[in-house]
C-alpha cells in the first residue's frame, strides 16, 4: 500500500530553465510547487490527528466523571455503543490517519521533496560556465547543491510535519478548555503569551547563531576540500606545522560557532522547562480547586493533568522544530548564495543551433580581463580562415588561454565579437558551438567514468570509431592494459577521480582520442602534448598532422617545435597580437617570438643546437 504514496510527482522534470529565486521563502514555493497537492493533504490529515488528540484528552476527563457517577452493573447497558464507538476510533481510525499522515510525510512529500530540490539546483548549477566554476571549489558548490536539497525539505517538513500539529493541537486545547471551564483559560493563556515571549527572544538569537554556524562550518568545508583535493601540492609547500596552525584557527572557529548555538539551546530548553513545570502546576492546581468547590468535576482534574503534559511535551518538540527550521533555513539561505546565482553565460531566448560550412573564426576588437581591468585578451583582431592551422604563443599570461576560453565561450566577451563562419558565438547555442570544436587541453583531467566514457561520452557510442580514436591516439597498447579495482578491464575500466589512475602522459592520449573522435571541424590544441615525452610525441605528431588536415585549426604551445610547422603563428604579448607570421619569417624578423625561441633553443641547447633545430622547421 505504501507504494501508493512512492511517486506522487516525477522528481526530476525536464523544463523550467530559469534561476532558481534567491530568497528562502520564494524558492521553497517555487522549487516544491508540484508537491502542493501532497502537502495540502498532510496538513488536513494531521489537523485531524491533532484534533483526535485533544478530543481524547477531553473524553478521558468524561470517561473519569461518567465511572465515577455510574453503577458498574449498567455501565455497558447505558455506554456500550458510545465505548464501542470510542474503541473504533481509537484502535482503527486513528492509526489509519496517522498511517496516511506519516506517509503522506516521510514517503510522498520528504522522500520526493529532497530530490526534487537537488536535481533542480543540479540541472541550474551544471548549466554554469567554466569560468564560474573557476571562481569557486567544485567540492564546496557540490556540497551546497546536495545540503541545499536537504535543508529544502527539511524545513518545509518541519512546518508541514511539526508545526501544523503543534498549533492545531494547542488550538484545540484553547477550545477543550473553554467548553469545560473558560476559566482554565487563564493559566493556559500566560503560559502561551510565555512561551510567545521566549519565542519572539530566542528565534532571532538561534537565527543568527545558526548563520554564524552555517558560515563557519563553509568555510571548514572549503579547507578540507582544497587540502584534499590539492595534497601533492601541500605536500611540496611544506610548512606543515603553520599550515596545522592555520587549519587548527578554521576548526576552532567553527567549534566556537557550535559552541554559541548550543548555549542558546540550553538557554531555551531550560526555560522551557521551567514553563512546562509552571503550566502543570497552573492548571492542575487550579483544577484542584475548582473540584473543591464543586465549581468542577473531578473528570476535569485528569484531563488539566493529561493536558498539561501533554502541550509541555509538545512545547518541546515545537522549540526542536523551530530549532531544525531555522537550522535548515539557514543552510539553504547560505546555499542560495551559490546555487541560485544567474548564469554566467547564457544562451539567448530561442538561439538556434550553429552550422560549421568551412570553420573560418573571426576575432574582432575582443577584450576580456575577467572582470579586473588587466589581463586577459585587449582589443584583439584576428582572422583565421578555413582550414588554416594557427599557432598562438606568447609568455605566460599574455591571453592565450583567454583567447580559447572565450572561442569555447566559457566565458562572455567584455567588448568585441567572436564569429564562425560569419555567426556570432553569443547568438547560437552553446552546446552546438562546442560541438563543433574539439579540444585537448593542457591538463586532460578525466571523469571517473569508463575510458570509453570519456572517449566518447555516456549513452550509446559507435565502438568502432572508438577504437579507431584510441588507436590513432597511439592508446591502444596502454588501454588493453587497464584494469581497475573492480575488475574492469580495457575501456571499460574507470580511471579514477580527474584520471589519477593514469599517467600524465596516458591521460592526455586519452584526451586525444576523444578529439579524434569527435571529428569536428574546428580542432583547438592547448599544449596537447605537454605531457608527454619525446618518443611518444613524435609518434602522434604525424597523427596530428593527419587529423588537422581540412580542419581549422588554433594550437596554443610553451614548446615551440611544436607549431613551428603551422601555416601562421600569432605571436601574443599582453593581450594583443605583437606578432605573425610563418616560423621562418618570425625568426628573421628577431622580434618577440626569434627571442622565445633562442631562449628555448639556444638558451638551453646550445648555438650550434639551436641553429640545426631551427633549420628543420624553416
Amino acid at each position: 500500500m505504501l507504494g501508493l504514496f512512492e511517486s506522487p510527482v516525477d522528481p526530476f522534470p525536464a523544463g523550467d530553465s530559469t534561476t532558481p529565486p534567491a530568497d528562502v521563502r520564494r524558492f521553497l514555493l517555487r522549487e516544491l510547487r508540484p508537491l502542493r497537492p501532497v502537502a495540502v493533504a498532510s496538513v488536513i490529515v494531521t489537523v485531524l490527528c491533532a484534533a483526535i488528540e485533544v478530543w481524547l484528552i477531553g473524553y478521558a476527563g468524561r470517561l473519569v466523571d461518567t465511572l465515577a457517577a455510574t453503577d458498574p452493573a449498567t455501565l455497558w447497558a447505558r455506554h456500550g455503543v458510545e465505548l464501542l464507538g470510542v474503541a473504533v476510533l481509537v484502535l482503527l481510525v486513528r492509526p489509519a490517519l496517522n498511517l496516511v499522515g506519516e506517509a503522506l510525510d516521510d514517503i510522498a512529500f520528504r522522500a520526493n521533496a529532497r530530490p526534487l530540490a537537488r536535481w533542480r539546483a543540479h540541472r541550474h548549477v551544471s548549466r554554469q560556465s567554466v569560468g564560474w566554476f573557476r571562481d569557486d571549489l567544485a567540492g564546496r558548490i557540490a556540497t551546497w547543491v546536495r545540503d541545499g536539497g536537504d535543508a529544502a525539505s527539511t524545513a518545509a517538513y518541519c512546518v508541514i510535519h511539526t508545526l501544523v500539529f503543534v498549533v492545531a493541537y494547542i488550538a484545540g486545547s484553547v477550545w477543550l478548555m473553554s467548553t469545560i471551564d473558560p476559566r482554565l483559560l487563564v493559566p493556559l493563556c500566560a503560559w502561551i503569551l510565555a512561551y510567545a515571549l521566549l519565542m519572539r527572544w530566542a528565534v532571532p538569537r538561534y537565527r543568527r547563531a545558526s548563520e554564524r554556524l552555517q558560515d563557519a562550518e563553509s568555510a571548514l568545508t572549503g579547507l578540507l576540500v582544497d587540502s584534499y583535493a590539492n595534497v601533492d601540492t601541500l605536500a611540496l609547500l611544506g610548512g606543515a606545522d603553520s599550515r596545522l596552525a592555520h587549519d587548527r584557527a578554521v576548526f576552532a572557529r567553527a567549534r566556537r560557532a557550535h559552541l554559541d548555538l548550543q548555549r542558546v539551546e540550553v538557554t531555551i530548553n531550560s526555560t522551557m522547562m521551567a514553563l512546562g513545570s509552571a503550566l502543570l502546576v497552573g492548571l492542575v492546581g487550579y483544577g484542584i480547586v475548582l473540584w473543591r468547590s464543586d465549581a468542577a468535576p473531578l473528570g476535569l482534574v485528569a484531563a488539566a493533568l493529561a493536558l498539561s503534559f501533554r502541550i509541555t511535551s509538545m512545547a518541546e518538540w515545537l522549540l526542536d522544530a523551530v530549532s531544525s527550521l531555522f537550522g535548515s533555513v539557514g543552510a539553504l539561505r547560505r546555499s542560495l548564495r551559490t546555487i541560485a546565482q544567474p548564469l554566467a553565460v547564457a544562451d539567448r531566448p530561442g538561439a538556434p543551433d550553429l552550422l560549421v560550412r568551412g570553420g573560418a573564426i573571426r576575432f574582432t576588437q575582443v577584450s576580456h580581463h575577467y572582470g579586473r581591468g588587466a589581463g586577459g585578451l585587449d582589443r584583439l583582431s584576428l582572422d583565421v580562415a578555413a582550414g588554416e592551422r594557427v599557432g598562438v604563443v606568447g609568455r605566460s599570461g599574455a591571453g592565450k588561454s583567454t583567447l580559447v576560453g572565450l572561442l569555447l565561450r566559457f566565458y562572455d566577451t567584455e567588448s568585441g565579437s567572436i564569429l564562425v563562419d560569419g555567426v556570432d558565438v553569443a547568438s547560437v547555442t552553446q552546446e552546438s558551438l562546442r560541438a563543433q570544436i574539439a579540444m585537448v587541453a593542457q591538463e586532460a583531467t578525466l571523469l571517473h567514468r569508463s575510458v570509453r566514457e570519456n572517449i566518447a561520452g555516456p549513452g550509446a557510442v559507435d565502438e568502432a570509431r572508438v577504437a579507431a580514436a584510441v588507436r590513432r591516439a597511439s592508446a591502444d597498447g596502454f588501454v588493453a592494459a587497464l584494469r581497475d579495482a573492480d575488475g574492469r578491464t580495457g575501456l571499460d575500466a574507470h580511471v579514477g577521480e580527474r584520471g589519477v589512475r593514469l599517467s600524465g602522459g596516458q591521460r592526455q592520449r586519452v584526451a586525444l582520442a576523444r578529439a579524434f573522435y569527435r571529428d569536428a571541424p574546428i580542432l583547438v590544441l592547448d599544449e596537447a602534448t605537454s605531457a608527454l615525452d619525446s618518443e611518444a610525441e613524435a609518434a602522434i605528431h604525424d597523427t596530428l598532422d593527419e587529423v588537422m588536415t581540412g580542419r581549422t585549426v588554433i594550437a596554443i604551445a610553451h614548446r615551440l617545435s611544436t607549431i613551428a610547422r603551422m601555416d601562421r603563428i600569432v605571436v601574443l604579448d599582453a593581450g594583443r597580437i605583437v606578432e605573425q607570421g610563418t616560423h621562418a619569417e618570425l625568426l628573421a624578423s628577431g622580434g618577440l617570438y626569434a627571442d622565445l625561441w633562442a631562449r628555448q633553443s639556444g638558451g638551453f641547447l646550445g648555438s650550434e643546437a639551436s641553429s640545426d633545430l631551427s633549420a628543420r622547421f624553416t
